[in-house]
C-alpha cells in the first residue's frame, strides 16, 4: 500500500475505534433505564461491543507498526515485512 492509503485507513480505522468506545459507553449508560430481564440482554450486547472495540484496537496497533515498519524500510529501500 502507498503511505496515502496506510494514513488514510489508518483514519479510518481510529475512527471506528472511537465510534465503538462511544457507542458502548451510551448503550451501557441506557442498560439501567430499561427492565431486569432487558438489562441481562443489552449488558451481553455492551460486552460483545467491548470485545469488537478491543478488537479494532489491536488491528489499530498492529497496522500502525506496519506502516512504521513500511515507511522504515521505504528509506532503506527494502520490502516491509508485517
Amino acid at each position: 500500500m502507498s503511505a496515502m492509503t496506510d494514513t488514510e485507513f489508518l483514519r479510518l480505522l481510529k475512527k471506528d475505534v472511537n465510534y465503538f468506545r462511544q457507542a458502548t459507553q451510551r448503550f451501557e449508560n441506557l442498560v439501567p433505564s430499561v427492565c431486569a430481564p432487558v438489562q441481562d440482554q443489552w449488558r451481553l450486547q455492551a460486552q460483545a461491543r467491548k470485545n469488537f472495540a478491543l478488537d479494532l484496537e489491536i488491528l489499530l496497533d498492529k497496522a500502525e507498526k506496519c506502516v512504521a515498519l513500511s515507511l522504515q524500510d521505504a528509506t532503506k529501500k527494502e520490502p516491509a515485512s508485517c
